[in-house]
This record gives C-alpha cells, structure tokens and sequence, in this order.
C-alpha cells in the first residue's frame, strides 16, 4: 500500500517567526553538499506542497538493525559522530565529552533517540524504521542519556537540575550560570523538561523536523512495513497517549514551539553537514533541515517566500604579492551567472578579524591595495556578491610584505624531497619552504616523466606555512609512487596554475603538456639510488630566505616538515606577525556584583598577557574591559550589575602586540542572591553570629554567603517560647506562630487579652530588627475559631500563597471542616472572611505530600514551609527524608517545583540549602523557613 497522504495540521503551529534569523543563517551558511538532483521534484510554493514533495525524496531509506554482528547503528554513529578534533573517539551530544570509540556494550556512552521510542515505537523489530534511523540517533554519554530518559525538549531554568558539558574542541564547559553551556532537567515522563545546551540544540530539534516529514503512516515503499505517523506539538496530552508501551500508528513528541526556537539559536554548523553525510551514505536519505534549514519556517509557520538565498561560492586561488607601498591581489574568477562582485578584506592579524577595504564592489578578479605600510604583513580574504545581495564565505587567505624595496616575500619553493631507496621504495614525500602565512590551497606539485615529458601525477596542497625560523617554515606532502628517473621532474604550481619551479633529478628534459608544458626543467645536480639508506632524502642547505639561497646537497638524514640539516632561514625585514593561540578552558563563576573568571595558561615564550573582552550578547560584539594586560589566568570583573548576564571572551597578546583569536565564549549572571530567614529547634551555633536560641531568627544570603542575625526574640517578649512557623508580608511584618500556649506581653486584638495558643498567629510589625529588635504584637489568626482545638493541631509550618491563603501544616493529623483524610505531611489553605479575635473562612486542599514521597516515615512530618513568589515550595522536616531525588537531615531545606497542588499533588524535588555545607552543625533541626523577595 502506498503512504497515506495526510492534511498539513501541523501549519501555523505557532506564531513565532524565524524567517528573519533563517535567511541570515542560509546566506552564509557552510555547503552541506546534496547530491546533484537530490532535492529537484521539491516544491516549495506553500507547506502543503514543500511537505507533500519532500516526504517522497527522504522516504523509504535502508534500515539497518540496531544491533547485530554485521553492519549496525553502533557502526554508523561511531562513525557520523567521531570527535573531530580526534578520529578515534565520539562525541557525545549532551555532555560534550570525548570518548574513545570502544564499539557496542560499553559503558561510557550508548545511544540517544532524540524523539523518544516510549512515545509510539517502542519494539524494535525488522519492520521499526524510526527505532533505528540513525538521522534521529546520536552518541549520548550514558547517564545523561538515563537522565534525560523521554522527558520533552522544552525551556528550563536556574532552578531545574544543572547536568554540565566538558569543554571538547574549544566549546562547552563552564557550569553554575543558567543556561550557560549546561543541559538542563527537571521532572519525569511527559511533564518533565530536558533543555539541551546551546551548541546542539539545535541538532536535536532538525532530528526530531526530519522525524516528523520522514514518517507519515502508510508503508515502506520498497518493504511494505508499516510506518507510523510522527507529529511534533505542543499538546501535552497527546505525547502522554503515545506512550503505551507498543508501536502505535500516530505518535507525537514535543514541544514543537521550543525545538523552533533551539532551530534558531543553534544554526547548522560543519559537523552537523558532516554528519548528515555519513548517515546519507549508509541509509540513502538525507535529513533536508540540515541542507536547508529556511524549510522549517515554511513548513510550521507557512511563510514560504524565500527569494534567492543561495550564495555565491568562495572564491579560490587568492594569491597577494607586496610591492612598494602596494599589495596586488589575484584570485579565479567566479561562474555565478547573477554574479554582481567581489568584496576585498583586510586584517594584520591572521585569521582575522577582518576589514573590508573596497568602497563598491569589485567587477573584476584582481585588485591592488594602495592603502598599505611597507614593513607590515597584511592578510586578505576575498568574498563573492550576487545580485540578491547573498555573500559568500571567505576565499582562502592569502598575506604579503609590502616593501620600500620594490619587492614582495619570496614565493615558496620546493626544499627537500624523496623518491628513491634500498629495497622497497617507501615514504615518498616533497617539502614545500616559503613565507610564513602563506596559504597554499589551490597550490600543486606535477610531476613529470622525463621520457616524453608528460604529467604522471598531481599532489594537491594545502596549509598554511608555519613560522619555523625567521618568518619561514615548511610544510611536507606525501607524494606515493614518485617516479625514480632518469629523468624525471617536478613542477610548483601557483592557485592561478603558474609554474614557480620546474627542477628535475638525474638530467633535464622538456614537459610537452600540463602548466609547464615547453618548460626545461632545471636539473638540481644530486639524486638517490637504489642502495640509497631508507630514511635519507635530497635536500638543500645554506642560508637565506629564497630558494636561490640554497643549494641541493647529496641524499642526507630527511627532515620531512622541519627546516633541513645545515639550513638556516634568515629574513632580515622580518616582523614578528604571528599572534599567540587563543586560550582555552575559559570558565566564569558569578557572585554579588562581581564575574571571576579563569582559563589555562598560554605557553608562548613571547607571551605578555592577556585581554578580557566582555559582551551584553552571546556572540558580541564585545568590548574590553581591562586597562593594562592581564598578566595571569584569572580576571575578576567588578565592574558587574547584578541580573545582568554578561559574555566574555579572552586574548592573549605577546610582546609584538600581536593579539589571538577568541577563547571559548562562557557567560555568568552576577547576582546578590535571596536572603532566607530560618528559626531552629534548639539553641544552635550560626557562623558570624553565634549562638542563637529558638525565639531568634536568623538569616542567609545565597549571594554573599553571610549569615545574619535578623529578629532577636527575647528582646521582645519570646523567650518562654519557641517560633515554630514563620511568614513575612509584603508590608515586612511578621506573621509568627509558638510552640505552646502563654501569655505574650504587649499583644492587642486577642480574645482574651494577651493569651495566644500554640494554632494561634500573631503579628509582628517592627521599628526595629537585627541585635535590637523592637516593635509591636497584634492578634492576626485563632485557630480555634476554624478547627484547630487540639494539641496536635498546632501550626509547625506556615506561608502565604500567591493567593493570598493562609498555608499550614500541623504536628499531627489536623481536623478541619471541609476536609479528610490529612496527615502532619500535608499542606491545607485558610482562606478568610475574617481575621482577628473573630477568626472565619474556608479550608482547601493545598499539598497531599504523600502523593509526592512524604509518607515514608515518621521523621517526613513537615516541620517548615514557604512558598516562594516562583510558586515553589520549601519544606523542611522533623528528621531524615527521603524523597524522589532528594535526601537529606532535619537541618536540610529542600525544593519541590509543582506541576499539580490540591488533592492530586504532583511534581519534582530538588536540594535547596544544604546547611550542613555552610557552617550549620548537623545535629540542627529548622523549625521555620521564609525567603525575602
């Protein structure tokens, strides 16, 4: 049976737009290289259309099985994500780390399905297409993979549970700042979160894109096999019903608004392309979101006019030569037919970054920079323009010296070679020496047979030379099966296909085709023979700093990519131009007012500190904030506004001023924290402030790290009692309830004069607070009016909803009109009519706590609660607990973040304060807990 054509109910999803972000991305994104045709029967009018063509071009791939002892997934991952900066390891997607490739079974990574098989496929079989299509897998380390579990893409925050990445090939690390470079979760199943972090986030959303165009129902076009319909959305609902626990015929995954968004932020970059290709080359289908991402804002929001946003191709064969106060440049020209010119940019610094230095576009291939310092290096690149305005990426780098002289660097020339041994011929290469920076992409070396004068092979170049010795270096190419003579040659070629240099070895001859042909090559004097030692080579020594310089000496000890024995590179106009490497490991903690950051040492031995650079905006651009260098790894920014997120980057600069590349960029939000106020059970030990009683209240900053004394309880009147619940209004008074009945000295309002009972509130309003409290007592809450008449009833813990409800718990079991069934682990909701001496109102459901783990043990008596102005709350209990992701002693405070309140409570844990970890001893119980706002 054919596939099933589906309505397009996926359009218009969502209003917000990426168009705008999505043609910025394509004008200069990298060529993710289709093949020829591949996408030609796509039409793109509308979503309907784009999705009813495009399904058809990456549907019915080969599937290859899971796991198996022939070709597998294991094989293909391994392979589509390998480390790039080490081809033997992988590169998992969440944690950023890099493994050596160990095959299936191990226990460092597995593999990740980015859309979840839980949600609609979850029995592989030979008939489960999307369990393996490894577009959608990727190498996730393996308890990041257990922690995500099927959890939604979606937003978190500086709340939700940090998992860091490693930094791996200068990206990722740092940790402690939201969202930073860090994945990060809360919750479980369908109402949990996974935030994946900024460098694959969008990796995973362009997965689950693919999913959802490349299975819609119906069957395999070449199997039969049933395919199931996938569909990305917002619907909470509908992701939970695809979560059966068999292969279902629709399932969905989400949230599709926040994959749109991650398919912005992170824009498709080269090991993405690379990936693509890898997997396209085994299943014979390619994820189209990676070839063209502008698809996505026609397929979900229906704006499908994209006009011409295809550049121009980099130029090639850039070359620069110096003159006097000139640099002319050369470069092939472009085939776009809508080419409208090339735009020429310029840095003293390699790498970049780069100026543009052309007032219009250029029409032609060449131009000649009068705008130059003789004695200065320049680097240039060059960018095509079509008539749509889209440019190109750089052409190659090209430098150059002008010269009051009247001439530019020498041009490179080849400085050492092999091609001749005892035995088996082996290890045949050619040196290349020349200018340091120059690039010789586009570069060749042909070589020629001496009996008849014809090209036998081609050596293509790239790289750019290094500074070895006095602004010269070498680089060496492998060149297998170089002819052995007699004669025989080898021709330098220029990217504009001029020969620099025809020599040949043991005679000379004429070349009848090729760059050189007509040339007689220059016989250099010397050569190798068949009882020449493996590892010898021909070479020339001398000093100087061009070819002419030298001269061949007979075979010696070769010195493959390093200046050869008895030569020395000298250039006397030589400047030091070559910058430091950009440092690595930049990692930034923040605290009150102040961003401290640190990264690893540079190892230069002309190094002479460092620049910091800071930015309001991920990507700059950035300015710098120090005065003089930085002489060692660290910085401390305190020129921070709290609330603000910054982003910063690093330089390194050595004594020629040359300044690097950026470090990694991390980013950090310097903050003065939230002061929670606490009260304990006991007379109990406070660092800074001593000992405190249980009429006191203390405070803590989680800025600063300071603890305070914030209301001395005997100066007015507590200490007979102990404060057992604790609230504070928004006008700063103080909502307090006691742990036994008595009389409190001062109160107005009461019932009966100045008596309270331990299910009473009274209020505080101070004059003054800290070491000399002072103020005054009002009647605020009888409990005994509204049920709470006996002496288990009294309030042990206390909050005010966002509502405006009074939130308590009770030492035991309270019994409340309205309600049944409570326990001293629940949370109930006073909302008045009346307050006062005359107490009314009604009581609701507020927190069942064991629907959500409390109901263990007898020590799970919530003792503490507040409910912060984010809607989650603090509890804290008589002794031990133990909950879902959390566990911890009296003296703890934990977090529960509520997907659901009332008689259904539900929602996840997380550690708050740890107040063992910050001075307070252990054998401490809270017995009242409230943050300041």
């Amino acid at each position: 049976m054919p596939d099933t054509p589906r309505i397009n109910h996926r359009a218009n999803s969502t209003a917000f737009s990426l168009m705008t972000a999505i043609l910025a991305l394509t004008a200069g994104r990298l060529d993710a290289q289709p093949p020829p045709g591949y996408y030609d029967t796509v039409n793109t009018t509308n979503a309907a259309t784009l999705r009813a063509t495009l399904h058809p071009v990456i549907d019915d791939h080969t599937r290859f099985p899971y796991t198996s002892t022939s070709t597998d997934t294991w094989n293909i991952l391994e392979q589509a994500d390998e480390d790039p900066g080490n081809p033997a390891n992988v590169l998992d997607v969440y944690k950023n780390a890099s493994y050596v490739k160990v095959g299936a079974g191990n226990t460092n990574y597995n593999r990740e399905h980015t859309w979840p098989n839980s949600y609609g496929y979850p029995n592989d079989g030979a008939t489960n297409y999307p369990y393996t299509d490894c577009h959608a897998l990727f190498i996730a380390d393996d308890s990041y993979n257990t922690s995500r579990s099927n959890k939604p893409y979606r937003f978190c925050s500086a709340l939700c549970n940090e998992q860091i990445t490693l930094l791996t090939n200068g990206v990722g690390g740092g940790s402690g700042v939201y969202p930073g470079n860090s994945n990060w979760t809360t919750g479980s199943f369908t109402t949990g979160t996974w935030e994946t972090w900024i460098g694959r986030r969008g990796d995973v959303a362009r997965a689950l894109f693919y999913l959802d165009v490349r299975y819609e129902g119906g069957t395999h076009g070449i199997t039969g096999a049933v395919e199931p319909d996938m569909i990305l959305t917002d619907n909470e609902a509908l992701i939970d019903a695809s979560n059966t626990g068999a292969n279902e015929s629709i399932a969905y995954m989400g949230m599709l608004s926040v994959l749109l968004q991650w398919h912005q932020q992170d824009p498709v970059d080269s090991k993405e392309i690379s990936r693509n290709n890898v997997v396209a080359s085994y299943q014979g289908n390619r994820n189209p979101f990676i070839d063209h991402p502008e698809w996505v804002e026609c397929l979900w929001n229906s704006n499908c006019t994209f006009g011409d946003t295809t550049p121009p191709a980099a130029p090639t064969g850039l070359i620069a030569t110096g003159g006097n106060g000139v640099v002319n440049l050369d470069w092939n020209d472009n085939g776009e037919a809508d080419l409208a010119g090339y735009n020429v940019l310029r840095s003293t610094t390699s790498g970049g970054p780069y100026t543009k230095i052309n007032a219009s576009l250029i029409t032609v291939s060449t131009y000649s920079d009068t705008t130059v310092t003789n004695g200065t290096t320049y680097y240039y690149v060059v960018t095509a323009v079509d008539t749509s305005n889209n440019e190109s990426g750089n052409s190659n780098q090209a430098s150059a010296t002008p010269s009051g002289g009247g001439g530019g660097p020498a041009s490179p020339w080849i400085n050492e070679f092999h091609y001749d041994n005892d035995g088996t011929d082996t290890g045949e290469f050619v040196e290349v020496a020349g200018p340091s920076g120059t690039n010789l992409s586009g570069w060749k070396v042909i070589g020629y047979n001496g009996s008849g004068g014809a090209m036998y092979a081609t050596v293509n170049l790239s790289g750019t030379i290094p500074d070895q010795q006095s602004c010269i270096g070498t680089l060496s190419f492998a060149f297998a099966s170089m002819q052995n003579g007699s004669p025989d040659g080898l021709a330098l070629v220029n990217a504009t296909n001029t020969v620099v240099q025809f020599i040949s070895y043991e005679g000379s001859f004429t070349a009848t085709d090729g760059p050189a042909l007509g040339m007689v090559s220059v016989d250099i004097g010397v050569s190798e023979i068949t009882t020449t030692p493996v590892g010898q080579t021909l070479q020339l020594t001398g000093t100087g700093k061009q070819y002419s310089d030298f001269t061949w000496q007979p075979p010696a000890t070769g010195t493959s990519g390093q200046k050869n024995s008895g030569q020395t590179f000298n250039d006397p106009s030589c400047v030091d131009v070559t910058p430091p490497a950009a440092p690595t490991g930049l990692a930034a903690t923040a605290d009150n007012a102040i961003v401290n950051l640190n990264w690893n040492n540079n190892t230069e031995s002309d190094l002479a500190g460092y620049n910091v650079y800071r930015a309001t905006a991920s990507g700059g651009p950035y300015s710098k904030i120090n005065v003089p260098l930085v002489a060692v790894s660290d910085y401390a920014d305190t020129s921070a506004v709290n609330g603000t997120t910054y982003y910063y980057v690093v330089r390194a600069v050595d004594t020629s001023l040359n300044e690097s590349g950026n470090s990694n960029e991390v980013s950090a939000t310097p903050s003065a924290g939230v002061t929670v106020l606490m009260t304990f059970l006991a007379s109990t030990s406070v660092p800074g402030v001593g000992t405190v009683e249980n009429e006191d209240i203390v405070s803590y900053n989680t800025g600063t790290g300071v603890w305070s004394l914030y209301f001395d309880g005997s100066d007015v009147g507590l200490s007979s009692f102990a404060i057992d619940a604790l609230a504070v209004l928004p006008g700063g008074q103080l909502l307090i309830s006691v742990d036994l009945d008595g009389s409190l000295a001062g109160l107005t309002g009461g019932p009966s004069g100045t008596s309270i009972d331990d299910s009473d509130i009274v209020q505080f309003t101070p004059s003054s607070l800290g070491a000399t409290t002072a103020g005054t007592w009002t009647f605020y809450f009888d409990g005994s009016d509204v049920g709470l008449t006996t002496t288990g009833e009294d309030i042990d813990a206390l909050s005010i909803s966002a509502t405006g409800q009074l939130v308590i718990s009770t030492i035991d079991p309270p019994s409340v009109t309205g309600l049944t069934s409570l326990a001293d682990e629940d949370l109930i909701a006073f909302t008045p009519a009346t307050l006062g001496a005359a107490t009314t109102g009604t009581w609701s459901y507020y927190f069942d706590g064991s629907d959500v783990d409390l109901a263990t043990n007898n020590n799970e008596d919530v003792d503490a609660a507040c409910i912060t102005s984010t809607g989650e709350i603090l509890l804290s209990t008589i002794g031990t607990f133990s909950v879902t992701g959390v566990a911890g002693e009296d003296e703890d405070v934990f977090k529960f973040t509520p997907t659901g309140l009332g008689t259904v409570t539900t929602g996840t844990y997380a550690t708050f304060l740890d107040l063992s970890a910050i001075g307070i001893p252990t054998g401490a119980d809270v017995n009242a807990v409230e943050v300041l706002d």
